[in-house]
């Protein structure tokens, strides 16, 4: 019986151990090149992401056919949260939280502040929070990516996350 209750014991000091390490604040590493996809009001949306990671601070850049926007945030064990400043008749933030799951990150964006913006109730406005977003970590010569021309924009599209 004792020796039953110290296996009991040692499997179960192991898994704490383990969950603690999880837990430990410990951030994924979100490092490198992701393309990230949305649904626009015309339809699928991409762009990519470019990240550099220091501990838990992240920062880069977002780029798409409208540009390009810098990055900062953090990331928390598996879950990250960074935003990109965007400017158009007015300025805005756009905010992205989500979590790692291996080479993939799903979440959702929202604007942000802004003076009648996207998040202001403008022509933007209505409809536009909590909009999902993916990510898939690109390998290191990704193939070419099919060119097509920019669309006219205000800045404050939510078919482009960002900007």
């Amino acid at each position: 019986m004792k020796r039953h209750v110290s296996i009991v014991f040692v499997v179960v000091c192991g898994l704490a151990s383990c969950l603690s390490a999880q837990d430990s604040g410990q951030a994924a590493n979100v490092a490198g090149k992701w393309q990230m996809s949305w649904q626009g009001r015309d339809g699928a949306k991409q762009g990519t992401l470019q990240l550099q990671q220091d501990g838990s601070k992240l920062t880069g850049t977002f780029v798409s056919d409208r540009g390009s926007a810098a990055i900062t945030g953090t990331v928390d064990g598996n879950n990250i949260s960074f935003s990109t400043q965007g400017q158009g008749h007015h300025n805005f933030t756009m905010v992205y939280t989500g979590s790692v799951e291996g080479e993939k990150i799903s979440g959702t964006f929202q604007p942000q502040g802004g003076q009648g913006g996207m998040g202001g109730g403008g022509h933007h406005g209505g409809g536009q929070q909590n909009r999902s977003w993916t990510a898939t970590r690109q390998a290191d010569n990704p193939s070419p990516t099919s060119s097509s021309p920019p669309s006219s924009s205000d800045g404050e599209s939510d078919d482009q996350p960002g900007f």
